[in-house]
């Protein structure tokens, strides 16, 4: 009896970990981001650094802000990282990211530099207050 109980907390425990790794795999991972305006933030700030991550990315760090913003693939996408360097370093811009579960790294939705939008996932791009 005492093997029957083992064995039976040993199925359980084995089934409720396979449904929380389906979990992980399928719903947080699989899931993707919602870049659609509803969902993106405005926020300002001046470009402090630029850099390549992940596969192609371009990452931005914005002066006293300890968020990090990317552009999927955006370097084999037409962005030259030496270029946006020289454009965008110590200026201000105005990025729109998408809502999501992460804490520190954000999908850029747009971007612009005063009048000039650099990026946008969107068809009809936002005006902004800079």
């Amino acid at each position: 009896m005492f093997k029957n109980i083992i064995l039976w907390s040993f199925g359980i425990l084995a089934t409720l970990a396979f449904l929380f790794i389906l979990y992980l795999v399928f719903i947080v991972k699989v899931s993707g981001v919602n870049t659609n305006k509803d969902n993106s933030v405005e926020v300002n700030g001046i470009v402090d650094d630029l850099y390549e991550g992940g596969v192609k990315d371009l990452v931005f760090k914005l002066k006293n802000d300890s968020k990090i913003y990317y552009i999927n693939r955006a370097l084999e996408n037409g962005f030259d990282l030496e270029d946006t360097k020289s454009d965008l370093l110590g200026k201000e811009i105005t990025i729109w990211y998408a809502k999501s579960r992460s804490n520190r790294s954000y999908h850029m939705t747009q971007f612009k530099h005063q009048d000039s939008i650099y990026y946008t996932e969107w068809q009809k791009p936002l005006a902004s207050k800079n």
